[in-house]
């Protein structure tokens, strides 16, 4: 059995597992004897049939696609009650015991599954969407079999901005060659159809085009030595860091950062991406996180983790509470290097502080850093008027530098009124309502 989300190659890789071996793929149950839709009868009568006719040959292999057709299982029916769908349990079991053919399944989405099937096959094989790298290397492949001219950096940047299977590719860049398009509309084509998939709007993350540079970064610990003792580690147990700080300090920078010197692919998961409306849904997804960042041995990120692991004595309902002992249990077991992201530390509960093996604060720049961030960014010496600016961070210098490439801004002391613009609008830094001690 093969399973896993649309597009990540479950029908693909049968033909190839065939061509492989040198047998024959005979795929049944797809059509009626009119090429019409086939019943859940007709399909299992085909299925029947193939056994039959192939039993005699032994070098054939039969596809059953979307398995879940067969199964009588659950539905959810009128007003979300379930009702059972038709078929035999028992038949079913029988038919899964004594096919003298070897036969490929595919579905889905195996919780669709009872227990008592899945004991009955010999083996079972997750497609997961594939990592960057190799996201990257299916955009440039196919962008070469469909002659679609795509610049490698434009492949790199769908990889990193689009999680999605490789079908979606596929289909992105066929719309493109047959209007007769260009990389643009290669973008348009997949951010409809990712977009469509998901069942909403997506973020697209591209990779950022900003170097981390860790003496840019002000934290309570040395950044420097950190790097170098997970390298010189190595990713085995080396557990979890808390990256706690102002928003744009350079938490989720710095976590890239050292999984790209650990040489390992980032795995980066939002509460968005996890959050689930279903009651348990949130566990399960909590859960591959995990174990897809342990079987593509990924350093995994949790961004906004106050979200996932807030503290459990202030929640109202019972699925905070499992949802928080889930992320728990697979912090302490996780095997490889994970990171979470916090601005609001003091919001976590307080049985996450063992499960970090460190905690790392990040703070806003001091004055040496902010006269280096201001001859990184503008290309220019630091004017007097930048050593009052106590509270700016790396990502604040960062948005300043794109509304002065924007507006035209190059004078320093108008940089300086824009970073003076940044600070103020932090909430910490606004002047209180009342009276105040004159000085």
């Amino acid at each position: 059995m093969l399973h896993g989300a649309p597009g990540t190659g479950k029908t693909e890789f049968c033909k190839a597992l065939a061509e492989c071996l040198g047998a024959g793929l005979h795929a049944v149950g797809e059509a009626d004897d009119d090429g019409d839709e086939p019943s859940r009868f007709e399909r299992l009568q085909q299925l029947r049939l193939g056994q039959r006719l192939l039993s005699d040959q032994g070098n054939s292999l039969i596809l059953f696609d979307e398995m879940e057709d067969l199964l009588p299982g659950l539905d959810n029916g009128m007003f979300g009650f379930p009702t059972r769908r038709a078929g035999s349990k028992v038949h079913f079991n029988r038919l899964l015991e004594s096919n003298p053919v070897p036969t490929l399944w595919t579905t889905n989405d195996i919780s669709d599954c009872d227990p008592a099937f899945l004991r009955r096959i010999s083996f079972t094989l997750e497609l997961r969407t594939p990592p960057v790298s190799v996201r990257n290397r299916i955009w440039a492949k196919l962008a070469e079999h469909h002659q679609v001219p795509l610049p490698r950096e434009l492949c790199l940047e769908l990889a990193h901005s689009m999680e999605d299977a490789p079908a979606l590719a596929d289909s992105a860049l066929r719309a493109a060659r047959i209007t007769r398009g260009g990389a643009d509309d290669v973008k348009l084509a997949a951010a409809a159809i990712s977009r469509a998939v998901r069942g909403g709007h997506t973020q697209l993350i591209a990779p950022s085009s900003i170097r981390f540079e860790p003496e840019l970064t002000n934290a309570d610990q040395d950044l420097v030595l950190i790097t170098e003792r997970f390298i010189a580690c190595g990713p085995a147990n080396t557990g979890g860091l808390c990256l706690s700080g102002p928003p744009g300090t350079g938490k989720s920078a710095f976590a890239r950062y050292l999984a790209d010197r650990m040489q390992m692919p980032v795995l980066e998961r939002r509460a968005s991406d996890l959050l689930d409306r279903y009651v348990g849904g949130s566990e399960r997804n909590i859960a591959d996180a995990f174990a897809e960042a342990r079987d593509t041995s990924a350093f995994l990120v949790f961004d906004e983790a106050d979200s996932l692991l807030g503290a459990r004595d202030g929640a109202t309902h019972r699925w905070e509470v499992s949802q928080v002992n889930e992320m728990l249990t697979w912090m302490e077991n996780h095997p490889l290097p994970f990171a979470c992201t916090t601005n609001l530390i003091d919001r976590l509960d307080p049985a996450t502080a063992r499960r970090f093996s460190l905690k790392v604060g990040f703070l806003p720049l001091n004055v040496q850093q902010r006269e280096a961030c201001f001859r990184r960014f503008f290309k220019a010496e630091p004017p007097l008027g930048l050593s009052a600016l106590d509270q700016l961070t790396p990502g604040d210098f960062a948005v300043v530098a794109k509304r002065s490439k924007l507006l035209g801004i190059d004078q320093p002391d108008a940089l300086i009124a824009e970073l003076h613009r940044e600070q103020a609008a932090k909430p910490n830094t606004r002047n209180p309502i009342g009276f105040r001690v004159a000085s």
